[in-house]
């Protein structure tokens, strides 16, 4: 085992306390860990993104927050009020003196996942695990047999939350490289809608943020994800959603993944209900010689569903950028409609982006299609925008900006998008002028 392997399943601690489900679910997980390990450039769906520096860390549990001044204090500082409910979650685990209630419809619950766990496990223990399948898995096992917390939102029939909720996950600890496990759990009955915005930020620290979300859809239901990954320049970012979508559910899955040394989001869904529709969409940057990873896994299990999915890639520098992206319209999927799209945008020679968009289709009525692109700024229009005054920096920027608007403006949550809109021209040459332009 390598250092990384051996830290993170030390630092199991069992299920003393918990219910015996939960306990054995925890211990089958380790299990799987160990039998998985790390994946390597030898799992195809790892293919080009190397963990070999992560798997050199020796990764402690974070420290429980306490009453000083953890990273989420300062992480959060300045930042817009929310508009709806705001969770925040300091190295994995509930901080309920930082966080912000608003109300809910009746019979609906939110908070954290480890107080359901202990006051209402009837209700987390249906669907907790159900969907996230560790076998094979590394990351989701590990999360499954180390986490201590997240957030636990249930939505009765009929039940709307209009106010976007806002789910704040900081971590950090100097002097020491730590591990955070985080675990998001929404069910939403049938007819039931939300909007939740997760939001990952870390310190300059190194550490490993793995994060787990599973989104149970029922029937008619509508729900509107978003993650917006601003990780630090160290840290190590692994996330993934998992969903399933009964008859005639509507899912919008939209990521920005921005920081990290080493960030790699997922996305696996299963449309299990006739008339279901997803749209799954991401903006991916990296510069310098860092690394980011977009993979998708959607099936087709029933006719007459549609996915739509569309990410942007944005590498500067020596970064790589890795997209890989698989559609399966199962047989008897009869009047499926998917189409998938992948656009890189390559800012330097230097930059590597491996780009491989899948269909598999083992039925004869749908309408798919797929394709990817990989390019490089339009020397024309450069040309352009410098003849008429134009400084080369912000010709450069106006240019990416046009690339990457479509992508920050599928960030809903007023406060959010504007938020989103900051970082991304933070990271063009003079993204301020095209932001003063834009407005």
């Amino acid at each position: 085992m390598t250092p990384a392997e051996q830290s993170l399943a030390a630092a199991f601690r069992g299920g003393a306390g918990e219910p015996a489900w939960l306990a054995d679910a925890r211990a089958g997980a380790l299990a799987a860990f160990r039998a998985a390990g790390l994946p390597t450039t030898r799992h195809e769906d790892w293919r080009f993104t190397s963990l070999a520096a992560l798997s050199t860390l020796s990764l402690a549990p974070a420290p429980a927050p306490d009453d000083g001044e953890g990273p989420a204090r300062a992480l959060l500082a300045g930042r817009a009020a929310p508009e709806g409910a705001r969770l925040v979650f300091e190295n994995g685990r509930f901080r309920r003196e930082l966080s912000t209630g608003a109300p809910l419809p009746a019979g609906a619950v939110l908070g954290s996942l480890a107080d359901a766990l202990r006051h209402a496990p009837e209700a987390v223990r249906p669907h907790l695990g159900r969907l996230a399948r560790v076998d094979g898995l590394a990351f989701t096992a590990l999360n499954g047999a180390l986490l201590e917390d997240g957030a636990f939102l249930l939505l009765p029939p009929g039940a709307r939350v209009e106010a976007p909720i806002e789910l704040v996950f900081a971590t950090g600890a100097a002097g020491r490289a730590v591990a955070v496990h985080p675990r998001v759990l929404v069910v939403a009955g049938e007819g039931a809608r939300a909007t939740l915005a997760e939001v990952h930020l870390g310190t300059g620290d190194t550490y490993l943020a793995n994060s787990v979300t599973e989104l149970v859809l029922g029937e008619g239901a509508e729900v509107e994800h978003l993650r917006l990954q601003d990780e630090g320049p160290r840290a190590f970012h692994v996330s993934a959603v998992f969903a399933e979508q009964a008859a005639r559910s509507r899912l919008t899955a939209h990521g920005l993944a921005l920081g990290g040394q080493l960030a790699r989001s997922e996305v696996r869904a299963r449309l299990a209900g006739e008339g279901a529709e997803l749209a799954v969409s991401g903006l991916y940057m990296a510069d310098g010689a860092r690394t980011t990873d977009a993979f998708t896994w959607v099936e087709h299990a029933v006719p007459r569903c549609t996915t739509t999915e569309t990410y942007k890639g944005i590498l500067d520098g020596r970064a790589r950028g890795v997209f890989a992206g698989r559609i399966v319209v199962q047989p008897g999927a009869q009047k499926t409609s998917a189409r998938q799209m992948n656009s890189n945008l390559l800012l330097s020679d230097d930059a590597i982006v491996d780009t491989k968009p899948q269909l598999e289709i083992f039925a004869d009525d749908v309408k798919c299609g797929h394709g990817g692109t990989v390019g490089q700024l339009d020397e024309a229009a450069l040309f352009y925008l410098r003849s008429r005054g134009v400084e080369e920096a912000e010709a450069r920027s106006l240019l990416i900006w046009a690339f990457a608007a479509e992508m920050v403006d599928l960030v809903r949550p007023a406060g959010l998008h504007a938020r989103a809109r900051e970082l991304v021209a933070a990271r063009l040459p003079a993204g301020r002028k095209v932001l003063e332009a834009a407005a």
